[in-house]
């Protein structure tokens, strides 16, 4: 039965991704890193063809400084990471990274489910630890991946697949570490470091935040004079691979851009990737705005705070490296003008650690299971039980449309202040609300509204913009 669980819960990941793969590419960020794989494999390095140019100067593309050449701005791991896809693709004959036809989208869908189904195993691994049950661990497996906005990116082709794999495998191998005090996981955990470093710039926080946690996880517990042996190996095990990390990104900038210290955001509103914006703006924005708030868009995340004390308690190191991390990467990206990380849906650049922040809601299930006959608990059971089937639904739908309906949609109705204001506080329920008004769009809240301000021709290209986003829809299979 131990065996058999955790492959159940890789099968139903499989089946019901292959059920629901996406029938379009997502456009934007991910064509850029598919440029630069697509260069790895016809000409064996980094630099971007200008025929596969788009965009302004520096918005996906940076130029190097010295040759003129272009390059894509974001981190080489995203390339590497679309690299087995398009490597199937060119051995199959299709040489244009741009084919969007039939067969190349299922290889990127097939690539997006097999991610999936290794995340799945790496989320019951790291729920394994906090509960014997079976049954408790694949639930918050499930929950965490088809009750949250983590379901859009399992199917969108972006990179955030990849960064919660990446820091989910980090994880355990710090919790490796601490249980066998080998220096074998603190390399592991520099390795999955490095990994989410060359996929975005911004994990360079994480450096500093592994060092002290790799020294206690090593160290504790140890006499003092068996630490005084360790002090050369403990120091090459924590200073020695983050040099090396910023040494080797620091190169890949010099040969992307021209010098070691451009990131490729240094073109396209370089104050936009600084923090220089409005702290409460952003923490307002990431904790209660209803556009970006982590715990309408990650529902199990509101049960972890039920859970934390008792999860705090059991689990006091793995306590401090989660929300340590949540914290550190919640202060600074709300310091960042681009902390909404448009266009996108839900609060993607805090996605890689929400799951693992989770993590205490196993130890609110588990209190709620001791006291099952009594009736708090079973409300409380319901409550839960009501709420991730709700954002379950609510997932169904946005993954029913197109990835960017939300900017469609909202654009085609700006004229009309209550359809912003409507657009700006739901949405989550605005797929909902367009699939189920679509033969009588008439009924959305703010349609007097846009046909009093707007001229007769505004009216009708909404309704035609609508219609058409609910025609295309995103099924593979259709």
């Amino acid at each position: 039965m131990k065996r058999g669980m955790p492959l159940a819960l890789v099968l139903a990941v499989v089946l019901v991704n292959l059920a629901c793969m996406p029938g379009l590419l997502m456009d934007g960020d991910p064509n850029a890193w598919r440029a630069e794989a697509s260069s790895i494999l016809l000409h064996g390095g980094l630099e971007v063809p200008r025929r596969l140019m788009f965009g302004d100067l520096g918005q996906w593309f940076a130029q190097h400084v010295h040759t003129g050449a272009w390059y894509s701005k974001f981190g080489v791991m995203n390339a590497l990471m679309s690299l087995p896809p398009m490597w199937l693709q060119y051995v199959s004959g299709g040489a244009d990274w741009a084919l969007s036809t039939r067969p190349w989208l299922l290889l990127y869908n097939l690539w997006n489910v097999a991610l999936s189904a290794l995340l799945a195993v790496l989320l019951y691994r790291a729920a394994a630890a906090y509960t014997p049950r079976l049954a408790l661990r694949a639930l918050f497996v499930l929950a965490v991946m088809y009750c949250t906005f983590l379901w859009f990116y399992q199917r969108a082709q972006n990179s955030e697949i990849y960064q919660v794999i990446f820091f989910t495998a980090l994880f355990l191998c710090l919790r490796e570490c601490r249980r066998t005090q080998a220096f074998r996981w603190a390399l592991a955990v520099w390795l999955f470091a490095l990994a989410l470093v060359l996929t975005r710039v911004v994990y360079g926080l994480l450096l500093p935040l592994m060092a002290p946690l790799l020294l206690y996880a090593l160290c504790a517990g140890r006499e003092w004079p068996e630490i005084r042996r360790m002090t050369p190996k403990l120091a090459a095990a924590l200073a020695l691979p983050p040099v090396l990390i910023v040494a080797l990104l620091a190169w890949i900038n010099h040969v992307k851009f021209g010098a070691p210290w451009l990131t490729g955001y240094h073109q396209w509103e370089p104050l936009r990737h600084l923090p220089t914006g409005n702290w409460a703006e952003g923490l307002y924005g990431f904790l209660l705005a209803p556009r970006f708030s982590i715990f309408l868009y990650f529902p199990p995340l509101a049960f972890a705070l039920l859970g934390l004390r008792r999860f705090a308690r059991a689990y006091p190191f793995d306590t401090v490296a989660v929300f340590a991390c949540l914290a550190t990467f919640l202060l600074f990206l709300a310091k960042l003008p681009s902390w909404a990380g448009e266009w996108t849906y839900g609060p993607r650049y805090l996605l890689f650690v929400l799951p693992l922040a989770s993590l205490p809601a196993l130890a609110f299930a588990e209190s709620l299971i001791e006291k099952r006959t009594a009736w708090p608990a079973r409300a409380l059971a319901g409550v839960a039980f009501a709420a991730l089937g709700y954002s379950a639904y609510l997932q169904i739908q946005v993954n029913r449309l197109p990835y960017y309906t939300y900017y469609y949609a909202r654009a085609a109705a700006d004229i009309s202040p209550r359809a912003v204001a409507y657009f700006e506080n739901h949405v989550g329920v605005i797929s909902g609300d367009l699939l189920r008004h679509r033969d009588d769009l008439e009924q959305l809240p703010y349609w007097e509204d846009l046909k009093r301000r707007g001229a007769a021709e505004d009216v009708a290209k909404h309704k035609t913009q609508v219609h058409e986003l609910i025609r295309r829809g995103n099924w593979f299979w259709r």
